[in-house]
């Protein structure tokens, strides 16, 4: 008897230590959350932009979308710059070229002589939720990788401020600050899910300054007119511009396969795009279209680089169904894909 009531009392005991144990739940979100962002982080770069007759850079913030050194950011950010200079994550400084702007979409590409670079791993804009935990990544006030965390607070914003007409903005209380433009709005898994634009802070009088007040261009459309911009020929000048009116979407983001690259992935043809991003819920997600598939045509045409391939897919429209010429693990498909608009 006496026997089975301290057996009884010890299970107790031992119930009771198991529900004021931590919940192991919580410490495996902490954790994947920082490993998240310790791998975005590599792809976020701080930018200072030189400006004629001004004493101090400008601050701002981009991300590596390209391993050979594509940048992209706000053209606030760099428009109008003289010299502009970007620092990555472990402190290595390059000079910087805008390889060409669409001020329309507060967007542009800077180019700097470096390969194989880490690049944030697109996410899919289209599914955000409000309340959706969302992590902010960029260089406000200069304060070099600043890191806030915060969540979606609207989604399909308009606003129109110094000529710029944004649309479809994700608004967030993410905390961003000047020189957080043209960083990363990132999910909780540390996916790309915005480029982080403008703080509103109220009208400039009457008025408390407002607060939590964020907005991001979806990753989306910035990553469209990203990937046209990168296939254009670079800027001749610093008003040189870019149209970017709507344009057929694959959702897609490639390398220019060199010997070495084939080398490394066995792949045995020599000219093509070689697959490293798919958009998820893109025209080219839907079609299976995987990273490290290998595009050599589009509509039978050879497309050798990024550059071949991107015209050839500009003379298409939203809605038209494209075929391409794909190679997986050596073996040639050809797949057909409806395009969107970006």
């Amino acid at each position: 008897m006496r026997r089975s009531i301290l057996i009884a009392i010890l299970i107790a005991l031992l119930g009771l230590a198991a529900l004021q144990l931590p919940r192991p739940v919580q410490a495996s979100e902490e954790s994947e959350r920082i490993s998240a962002i310790a791998r975005a982080s590599k792809a976020v770069v701080s930018i200072r932009t030189y400006r004629q007759n001004r004493a101090k850079p400008g601050i701002g913030s981009g991300v590596i979308i390209n391993p050979d050194g594509y940048i992209l950011t706000n053209a606030h950010v760099v428009k109008g710059g003289r010299t502009i200079k970007v620092q990555l994550r472990d402190k290595e400084t390059f000079d910087a070229k805008i390889h060409k702007m669409a001020s329309d979409r507060d967007l542009a590409i800077l180019r700097i002589k470096a390969n194989d670079l880490p690049t944030a791993k697109i996410g899919d804009s289209d599914k955000l939720r409000v309340g959706q935990t969302v992590i902010a990544i960029g260089d406000p006030l200069g304060f070099t990788g600043t890191v806030t965390l915060g969540m979606i607070s609207g989604l399909g914003r308009n606003i129109e401020t110094k000529g710029i007409r944004y649309r479809d903005l994700i608004q967030t209380d993410a905390a961003i600050n000047p020189g957080s433009s043209g960083g990363a709005l990132l999910n909780s898994r540390g996916e790309l899910i915005g480029i982080n634009a403008l703080v509103y802070t109220g009208p400039p009088s009457g008025y408390d300054k407002a607060q939590g007040l964020g907005f991001a261009i979806p990753i989306k459309s910035a990553f469209s007119v990203a990937q046209q911009l990168m296939a254009s020929q670079p800027s001749s000048s610093l008003e040189d511009e870019f149209d970017s009116s709507s344009r057929p979407w694959l959702g897609l983001s490639g390398a220019t396969l060199t010997s070495s690259k084939a080398r490394d992935f066995n792949i045995k043809i020599t000219n093509g795009v070689f697959v490293t991003q798919v958009v998820e819920g893109s025209p080219a997600s839907r079609a299976n279209i995987r990273p490290g598939d290998t595009v050599s045509a589009l509509n039978g045409v050879t497309v050798k680089d990024v550059g071949a391939m991107v015209r050839e897919l500009n003379r298409n429209r939203p809605g038209d169904r494209i075929k391409l010429t794909v190679w997986r693990n050596n073996k040639k498909y050809i797949v057909s894909i409806t395009l969107d608009a970006h």
